[in-house]
C-alpha cells in the first residue's frame, strides 16, 4: 500500500484478505445468490458521518494522478452524494457493498464492461462468502470504518465517471482509465488489476440468478451526475 492509502491494521488485513480470496476462489463455484430484498447488503453497516470525506482526498487524487482545480472538497462530496443516491442504503453506510462497488468499477476500466446492478450485487455475493466473515467488524473504531466507506465510495463513483468518458474518447483514454484502476487498486489493498478482473468476470455466469442492487449502472450514473467532462 502506499501513503496516499493511510493504511491501518483492519485495512492491510482486508487486503491481504482479498488476497487469499481471490486465490482460493478462482476455481470455486461462484457463491449462491440469495433472492431475498435484505440479501442486495452486508452486516458492514455503519451511521453516516456528517462531516465532509476529507480523509478519502489522497485516495481521489492518487487516482486522479493530478490536482483538483479548487481543491478535491466539492468533487469527494459530489462523489459520496451520488453513490448514496445509486446504493439506496437508507438511514446507514455499507462499507461491503461500497467496497464491492469500488473492485467493480476497477473491472470496469479493465474489461471496458458496465457495471450494472446485477454485476454490482454479484461482487457483493462473493465479498459475502469469501472475505466479510473473515475479518473483526465491531472491534474495528467507528471512524476508521466510515473513513473507508467514505474513500471506496468515493474512489467508485469517480473511476466510473472516468471510464464511461474514457470510452468515447478513443484507446487512449481507456489505456489512462486502466492505469487509473491498476494503480488505485495496488495503492489501496495491494491487488493486483488483471487476477481480480479474472475472477469477477467468472461471477458473469451467475448474475441473471441475482437481486438488483438498483435502476441504473455505476458509471452511467456517474456520468450524468458530473456531466460531459472527466472528473
Amino acid at each position: 500500500m502506499t501513503d496516499t492509502a493511510a493504511p491501518n491494521s483492519w485495512q492491510l488485513a482486508l487486503g491481504q484478505r482479498l488476497t487469499q480470496a481471490l486465490a482460493e476462489s478462482r476455481l470455486a463455484h461462484p457463491p449462491q445468490a440469495d433472492d431475498t430484498a435484505s440479501a442486495t447488503g452486508t452486516h458492514w453497516r455503519l451511521p453516516p458521518r456528517d462531516t465532509a470525506p476529507s480523509g478519502a482526498a489522497p485516495a481521489l487524487l492518487e487516482l486522479l494522478g493530478t490536482s483538483i482545480a479548487g481543491g478535491p472538497e466539492t468533487l469527494l462530496a459530489h462523489c459520496l452524494r451520488h453513490y448514496r443516491q445509486l446504493a439506496h442504503d437508507g438511514e446507514s453506510d455499507d462499507l461491503g457493498r461500497a467496497l464491492a462497488a469500488y473492485l467493480g468499477a476497477c473491472r470496469q476500466a479493465f474489461d471496458q464492461e458496465a457495471l450494472t446492478p446485477q454485476r454490482w450485487q454479484a461482487v457483493v455475493q462473493w465479498l459475502k462468502a469469501w472475505v466479510l466473515d473473515a475479518l473483526p467488524w465491531d472491534s474495528v473504531p467507528l471512524a476508521q470504518r466510515q473513513e473507508a466507506f467514505e474513500r471506496f465510495a468515493v474512489l467508485a463513483v469517480a473511476l466510473g465517471e472516468w471510464t464511461v468518458q474514457a470510452s468515447r474518447q478513443g484507446q487512449a483514454a481507456l489505456a489512462s482509465a486502466t492505469w487509473m484502476a491498476r494503480t488505485s487498486l495496488r495503492g489501496q489493498l495491494g491487488l493486483d488489476l488483471p487476477a481480480l478482473c479474472a475472477v469477477l468476470r467468472g461471477l458473469d455466469a451467475s448474475i441473471a440468478a441475482n437481486p438488483s442492487a438498483g435502476a441504473v449502472d455505476l458509471g452511467a450514473a456517474a456520468a450524468s451526475g458530473l456531466g460531459s467532462k472527466p472528473v
